[in-house]
């Protein structure tokens, strides 16, 4: 008995035993809309999208009630039961520490734990040279094979540098990967291939979200990474109604993620979710929201929330400045593993 508390006594402050985790990204999503919901410049706006839908489906007349109907788990639940940090209008920052502003150097420095400016300069198909926090766990005794990645975007099986890191990267319009597909994930291959490939790399958020869904039902990865694309892309194309709509669908998403954890006993009460963006994007009110980069002030910032085991109930925080470059210890001390890259501008753990 004295030897096990001793060894619980030198994980990491936060990891609980037998911890899990999820990680969602969710591609140039801004903290404005999550904070403060729909915008009244864009919903009334004819070129960005039908008015008189996007005014229905998520326009209120208070701040809370835009938010709430843009995103009702996250304020239902979320709000109530975790951490959410990047309310600018709160005081609470969060922002990369890349000097790109866009997905791969984004993404990159949110899972390895530290911008590469000098390697990840394009979101070009180059094989990560750095390792990120799923390959290390991957690497462990304890979540070797344990470990999944389902993304929209095809470059994520570049991002997690699938052929050096040995994960499962299921991505673009790959389907399920597992030995031995269930009847379900047969079917979502089935719907994939016949759905329009509408972006030449990136599939629908649904598909990723449901091979997802079916691989904690049916293979329990301890470790899983999720990765949304459709806010990115759709606002990319000037539809801001979609661009809400996406939003709303990823707030479903994670409702639906979080429901079946808590319904299933392996995951019940000992799962943690991290919810990240990987950029922000432009702020005005013509058509510098459609981008994000250097040069639209504002495509740095970027929030992140956490519920679930571990996490107090502390709600919006009022302070603070906080970093992508901090979410990989950030999911290594939820897990309880060592990871500590020997990198200038390595970010720690968040203390939630």
């Amino acid at each position: 008995m004295f030897l096990l508390l001793a060894a619980l006594l030198m994980l990491p402050a936060m990891a609980v035993a037998g911890n899990k985790v999820i990680v969602v990204m969710v591609d140039g999503f801004r903290w404005q809309e999550l904070y403060r919901g729909a915008d009244s410049a864009l919903v009334n706006n004819k070129e960005f999208g039908n008015p008189d839908m996007m005014r229905a489906d998520f326009w209120r007349d208070t701040q809370d009630g835009r938010r709430r109907a843009l995103m009702p788990f996250v304020w239902d639940h979320v709000a109530k039961s975790g951490v959410m940090i990047g309310n600018r209008d709160a005081g609470c920052r969060m922002s990369v520490t890349n000097n790109m502003w866009f997905s791969y150097p984004g993404y990159s420095e949110t899972l390895c734990g530290y911008a590469d400016d000098a390697n990840i300069r394009s979101n070009d198909p180059l094989p990560n040279p750095n390792v990120t926090v799923f390959e290390a766990a991957n690497n462990t005794p304890q979540y070797r094979g344990k470990v999944l990645v389902f993304g929209s975007w095809g470059r994520f099986i570049e991002i997690f540098n699938e052929r050096r890191s040995g994960l499962e990267v299921n991505a673009n319009y790959r389907h399920s990967l597992a030995e031995r597909p269930t009847e379900r994930e047969l079917y979502v291959n089935k719907l994939q291939d016949a759905a329009p490939r509408y972006w030449e790399q990136e599939r629908f958020d649904v598909f990723t979200h449901e091979y997802a869904v079916e691989a904690m039902r049916s293979r329990h990865p301890e470790l899983m990474f999720v990765g949304y694309g459709d806010t990115d892309e759709w606002a990319h194309a000037g539809n801001y109604r979609l661009y809400l709509e996406a939003a709303h669908d990823v707030d479903r998403f994670i409702k639906e993620l979080w429901e079946t954890a808590q319904a299933d006993p392996f995951y019940k009460d000992k799962t943690t979710f991290v919810v990240v963006s990987d950029h922000g994007r432009g702020t005005t009110a013509d058509k510098g929201w459609f981008h994000h980069s250097r040069e639209l002030p504002g495509s740095d910032q970027t929030w992140l929330m956490a519920f679930g085991a571990g996490i107090p109930a502390k709600g919006v925080l009022t302070s603070g400045d906080y970093h992508n470059s901090q979410v990989a210890a950030t999911v290594a001390s939820l897990l309880g593993i060592s990871f500590a890259p020997k990198h200038e501008g390595a970010g720690t753990a968040i203390s939630f």
